[in-house]
Order: C-alpha cells, then structure tokens, then sequence
C-alpha cells in the first residue's frame, strides 16, 4: 500500500539508513515484485507505451538485476500481487490526459526531450501486462516466485513472521501492517541498501503504532483520500508531518466527524473503513495451514468483508492462482462481481471504447470456463464492467443516469470430445516431423484427421465436461487439449468438429508467424483492422499531430494498413530504449491490440484453468516454461508450451512508414535505414519479414473470409495496398532483398 508522502517525509527527517548489502549474504529476502520493479531505472522508458506497452529488453534488464541477487548469495523470493480492489477515486485523471495530448504536441512539434517527460509521468510502464510476462519469465529462470492471493505487502509480513524470509523489500507502506524493519532501496553499484525502522519511527515522532497508521490514512493510500483539512490550498505543499500532528491529536474516527457536508463525509468515510479493513484483516497465503484466510486472527471478520475483497474462493483456485497458472484478473471478476478496465490508452479512441464492449463474449467464455468447477452461486453471477472513465468516478454519480454493463459467466456449450493422449499426440509430432504443439501443428493433425477418419476424431462427441486425459497425462497431451479448446472457442474450428474458412487460414500460415496471423485475423474479426483513421473519443486529437481526417484518399489508407499489419510483427532489437521517433496512429492502434491480447490470454488461461481444475494433478506434468515469452523465438525444446500472446512492440510499423515514404537514392536505402533506427538489431531481415507476413493469406483466400466477417472493404484496401507496396518495393529494388528471407 503507497502512502502519499511517507517516504519523502521519512528522507527529510533523516529516517531512512543505509546499511551494506554484505549484511544480507546468506538470507532469503522477500521482496514485492511491483515495487522492485519501479525501482529499476532500466525499465523507465517513456515511449513503451506509444510502441505497444513494454521496453525493449525487458527480460535481459531484469536478468541482470537478478545476477546482482546470485552475486551477492542473497536469495531473493518474489511475491507477486494478487486480487486487489480497486481504488475508488483518483484526482489526477484529468491533469493525465491534458498531460498526454500535451506529449503528443510537443513530439509533433520536434521538442523530443520536453515530451519525453510527459510521457514518463502520464503512463505507466508497470501495468498488469508487464508484470504478467515477468512473472512467467522469472518462475521459468527459476526464481522463487508466488502470486499472493491478495495483497503482496501482507503476504510478506506473513512471511516475515512465520520465518520464510529474514528480511523485506517493499514500499514504506509494509509499516501499515505491523513490519518492525523494510529495506525500500537497493544499490548493487554502490553495494548499499537503503532501510526503515518503526520503532525508531514511533521514538522520534512521539507516537504509537495506532496513531501512525491513522496519519498514513489521514495523509491518503490508494484507497483513501487525503483527509481534506491537510491540503490548506493548491499551491501550498502537502506536508506529512501536518499528518503526524492531527493523528497525535485525536483518533480517526473522532476526525470523521467534522466534514462539512454529508457528500464529502460519504466520500471520505468509505475509504478510510476499506483501508483500515485491508490493513488488519487482508487474506494471505497461510503457510503451516496451507490454506487462505484473513491475515489476523485476532476478531472477527468484519462483516463487509465480501463487499471489499469479494466471496471466498474454492482452495484449488487460490492454488492456480498462488502457483501462477492463473493470473488474477477472472478469479477476482467472479470473486467481487466487477470487471474493472482501468488502463487509459495512450490514445483513447472510439474504436477502443468500442472493443471493449465487443469483447464481451470472449470474456464470458472465459468466465464459464472457470466457474463450471465452481459453486453455483459463481456460475450464475453478475459482473459489472466499468471501463476507466468511469470506475473512478464517484459511484453514485457514476450509476446516475447509465446504462451499466453486466457479464455473466458463459453457461457453456458442450465441448467437442477429442480423443487426445500423449500416445496420439507422439505418433501426429513423428508425421510431421514436429517436436512442438502449437496452433499450425493442432490445425495440420485436424485437417489430415478429417480425411483418414483418424484416432483423433474418431467416436467424437460432445461432451458437458473437459474429457480426462486417462492415458498419458503428460505435458504435450495437456498443451493439445488448451489448443484445441482455444481453437473452437474463437472459432477456428466449427461446432461441429469441422475446419473453418479462418482456421484453413491458420494452417496454413507460416509456422513463425502463427500467433501474429492468429491476432490479425482476430482484429479482422472485431472489425479493427483497416486503413481507417481512428476517431477521438471525448477529446479531440492535438492539431500539432495533423492526424489525417477521413475521408482519406487511397494512398493514405495504405499506408495506415500496411505500418499497422506490418507493426504486429516483433522487431530484433538491441538492449536499451527505442531512440527512434514513435507513431501517433500506431500507438492508437497498439492499444487495440493489446485488448485483443489481453483477451485471448485470458482464454488461453481458462482453458488451461479448466483442464487443471477437473484434476489438479496435471499439474505436475507443466514445466516451468509453461507461459514464459521471452522463449519464443528459442528452440524448440526452449520454447514455452502454451502461446504467450506477447505484446508486439509498433517499431516495425515505425520503419515500414520510413520504407513507404522514402523519397531518397535507392541506393542508399539500406544505410540511411540503419542510421534512422540504431536500435535495430537486423532492419533489412525485419522488413523482409514484415514482406512475408503481409503476403501469407493467399490473396483469393483473403476475399474468400471477407464476406463472412462483412469485411469487403477490407479486401479491397488490402489489394489496393499490396500494390502500393509492390511499386515501393520495386523503386528500391527490394523485391528481393538481397538477403535470404527468413526460414519460416
């Protein structure tokens, strides 16, 4: 829990010392993923949210971090945050949004370094998606890692107490919950760490522990505003220690008594109950009881406890979710009944408002597929979906006057009955002389199964129930089953166990290249991929940008497709940040592909959470690799089991852009390619790539899946625009390369 002002208050009073990391040699120290993580300047880029929401280099940075841990002998033990409520409030929604339009105004009008600055403090690089994928690439490096069910901070105090850890790493807010010492700082270059000590705290402040907690809600959390006497004016500073004084003066509670109006005391109120509820009674992982309940045993659990932090779950789902099978975000959906889209995109659009109410249906898929093992109370539940200009509202203005969006889990259709095993799933990998399962090796083995009448659909039904896997539960059986599950819930594969035109599509794609094709034709689906400009939602776009305004001609249309389709396509590139320019209509269209990722991770995770929650012995066939991104392009024995849907970084649409609208000698082509994008590890073999990616669909197939998807238009951009790409390719003599074309 962050406390507003705590630790600059604590530097000013000379509370924060410094001790030498040798001291720690030997000791496991738990540490909160999130806030370690913030704390690595490495990670700070300013533009990973305009290139698609991740840094480039992501995984070595954190690899190196982690070599400082082995250096030092220190073993480090990672908790990762859990099912956490939402805030209720926030009151810098607004000055963000003015502060990114303001960004995109000053890179349009060349001042790069003012815009920089925007950036970095109106985004926010630590988002669900980046600590998703670093969790799966730590658990794989074999760091000890877990996802709290809850709140990271409470489950380290726990382990603090119980001994599995002799030392904690995390924000000053671990105070609020009884931890005597936390070390909020570490230095492997100068070999210090930085820590606090309540005890001193208390001494020097004059003060008791109950008090202290009172002056940090006082001062404001995330889940409690600042009390509204401490901030005098706009201007004047906030100062904790003003904090201190009204705590030591009287108890919270006679404070909540003196709002002037009933409104602002509802508001104020309610923050501080929830606060003070998640401070004394959050869940944490039990270790000896091996089992989730309330951090402090002392009491009783109050009686708005499921309002808070939702309804109990069943053990075998908080255990998917503290061995990271299953991130948090649809337990915690059917938990407390709120589906909470709080990330802004960069570039908030009508298209991304609308996506979000699109993905409806493959959210509640999602859903089903959880709560099918569940109790009935979670299989019939409403969830309230509130997207991010809304859910920080206040809610009772917030519900005046809407209309509100429900999910309800999907009450499943029955599933097709594959008859998979490990046997099976060897003999089709020998015929097609394969070692993996992915989506291309699941579409080949159905296709050649269709027409041998083969063990795979033989006797085929359908079924209420995932289907045991009785003979050979081993890794790649289970990794067939998720795909094929994944495979008919998206369509893929017909009701009836037959091909679809999208799925003939899929097989047929190069096999590198499957999972971007699977996400461009997902956006064809969803009607988000075109040549379209975007239209803004609530305010307009910065005239500085002269974003183009439809109607477009021919040729402005192409070049938007081409960099967009060209963008989901990853680029090599060196470690470091991307010090190139960034794309105002890529970063638009990167946020809708990163809901579409997002969503077909959360499938990919119930599918899997389905096959696991029927027998969670299976379990212990998954290796370590399981979701683990930065495995992609290893080999095959390296690779991850399951797809991973990483987010795509624009770059490659950023450079097809500088190849589209270069007007120089061809000659020099390929150096001034380099010399625009040093970051680039390989350009020339990217953008060969790019060529193949965009050229995969047959352009007969491509018409052919138009009309099912009303997307005739979209053929004819795409035909419209591979012209355009053919003169292009042909006035720098780049038809070929010059370069093999990847090995696809």
């Amino acid at each position: 829990m962050r406390v507003r002002h705590l630790q600059s208050h604590l530097h000013d009073e000379k509370l924060i010392y410094q001790g030498k990391l040798e001291a720690l040699q030997g000791q496991r120290l738990g540490i909160d993923a999130v806030h370690w993580l913030r704390s690595i300047q490495a990670l700070k880029d300013p533009f990973a949210d305009a290139l698609g929401g991740v840094p480039p280099g992501i995984f070595g940075v954190v690899d190196k971090e982690l070599e400082g841990f082995r250096r030092l002998q220190i073993t480090p033990v990672f908790i990762f945050q859990g099912m956490t409520p939402g805030p209720k409030h926030s009151m810098f929604v607004n000055r963000m949004d003015q502060q990114m339009m303001d960004a995109w105004a000053l890179l349009a009008s060349g001042h790069n370094s003012e815009a920089q600055k925007f950036f970095a403090v109106s985004t926010s690089r630590i988002n669900g998606d980046f600590v998703y994928f670093i969790f799966q690439h730590m658990r794989y490096r074999g760091c000890e890692v877990l996802q709290a069910p809850y709140f990271a901070g409470t489950q380290l105090v726990h382990f603090a107490e119980g001994g599995v850890v002799q030392a904690v790493f995390g924000p000053p807010g671990l105070l609020l919950f009884g931890l005597s010492k936390a070390i909020i700082n570490i230095d492997f270059q100068n070999v210090v760490f930085d820590w606090i000590d309540l005890e001193r705290i208390l001494d020097k402040w004059n003060m008791t522990r109950e008090q202290f907690v009172d002056a940090c809600m006082l001062a404001g959390t995330e889940y409690c505003l600042t009390f509204p006497y401490l901030q005098v004016d706009q201007v004047m500073r906030f100062n904790f220690d003003v904090a201190v004084n009204v705590a030591k003066q009287a108890p919270l509670l006679q404070w909540m008594h003196t709002f002037p109006t009933e409104d602002m005391k509802a508001d104020h109120v309610e923050g501080y109950c929830v606060c003070k509820l998640l401070i004394q009674s959050s869940p944490v992982y039990h270790v000896k009881a091996n089992a989730v309940r309330p951090f402090s045993s002392s009491g009783p659990v109050p009686s708005d406890y499921p309002a808070v932090l939702g309804a109990l779950l069943p053990s075998s789902l908080y255990f998917l979710i503290v061995s990271g099978m299953l991130s948090a975000k649809l337990p915690q959906a059917l938990a407390k009944g709120e589906w909470l889209d709080k990330s802004q995109p960069l570039v908030d659009t009508q298209e991304y408002r609308q996506l979000l109410s699109d993905l409806t249906e493959y959210r509640q898929r999602a859903l089903g597929l959880i709560a099918r093992h569940l109790p009935s109370y979670f299989r019939s539940k409403r969830i309230l979906c509130k997207a991010f200009w809304e859910h920080l509202q206040n809610r009772r203005s917030c519900d005046a006057g809407r209309a509100r969006r429900y999910l309800q889990p999907d009450k499943m259709q029955d599933v097709i009955r594959w008859n998979i095993n490990a046997t099976n799933v060897a003999n089709e990998l020998h015929r097609q002389g394969l070692k993996k399962v992915d989506f291309k090796f699941c579409l080949a083995w159905h296709a050649n199964e269709v027409l041998q009448d083969g063990p795979l659909i033989h006797d085929m039904s359908r079924c209420e129930q995932i289907p045991e896997m009785s003979r050979g539960n081993d890794t790649k059986a289970i990794s067939a089953i998720v795909h094929f599950m994944l495979l008919e819930h998206l369509g893929l594969i017909a009701d009836d166990g037959g091909l679809t035109v999208l799925g003939d599509v899929l097989k047929d794609s190069p096999r590198r290249l499957q999972e971007h094709c699977l996400v461009a034709l997902e956006m064809m689906k969803f009607g988000v991929l075109s040549g379209e400009p975007f239209e803004a939602a609530e305010r307009p776009f910065p005239q500085e940008v002269k974003y183009p305004q439809p109607p477009v001609d021919s040729n402005t249309k192409s070049m938007l497709l081409l960099s967009r389709v060209m963008s989901l396509v990853p680029m090599k590139l060196k470690s470091g940040m991307w010090n190139a320019d960034v794309d105002f209509d890529l970063a638009a269209f990167h946020s809708l592909v990163r809901l579409v990722k997002r969503a077909l991770r959360h499938l990919t995770e119930a599918s899997l959470g389905s096959v696991l929650l029927k027998n969670l012995h299976r379990v212990r066939h998954l290796p370590q690799s399981l979701l683990c991104a930065s495995l992609g392009e290893g080999d095959e024995d390296e690779q991850c089991v399951l797809p991973t849907f990483m987010l795509p970084r624009a770059c490659l649409g950023i450079v097809c852009l500088f190849f589209l609208k270069y007007t120089g000698d061809p000659a020099t082509f390929q150096r001034e390619l380099a010399h625009h994008f040093p970051c680039c590890s390989r350009p020339m073999e990217d953008l060969a790539t790019a060529f193949v990616f965009w050229e995969a669909p047959d352009p007969q197939r491509v018409l052919h899946i138009a009309e099912p998807l009303g997307a005739q238009e979209l053929a004819a951009d795409m035909e419209a625009a591979s012209e355009v790409l053919a003169r292009k390719r042909q006035e720098l003599g780049l038809l070929n390369t010059g370069r093999p074309l990847p090995h696809l």
